[in-house]
């Protein structure tokens, strides 16, 4: 879970700022799998795809839907970094 001294990217933060605001959960650690956990349905996961690409840009293709990408804070985090190394190179 994160600390409040720990240094977090903008990305991280908002995306869990999104999945707590629209879960049922108090709190949420990075590498929770929030799919196996049974917290989220198949309409959540394409919610977040959406949030993620109208909050950062990307562009989520077939290719992208892999639900390894959208488990946790921290897939989805490094999903969206992939997506902008790839779209700046």
């Amino acid at each position: 879970m994160r600390t409040e001294n720990s240094t977090v990217s903008l990305p991280h933060d908002m995306i869990r700022k999104y999945i707590l605001e629209n879960v049922n959960i108090p709190a949420l650690d990075d590498d929770f799998d929030i799919f196996e956990a049974g917290i989220v349905n198949s309409l959540f996961a394409i919610e977040l795809m959406t949030f993620l690409e109208k909050s950062f840009a990307v562009k989520v293709t077939m290719d992208d839907l892999d639900m390894q990408n959208f488990k946790s804070v921290n897939a989805a985090s490094q999903f969206v970094q992939r997506k902008k190394e790839v779209k700046s190179a």
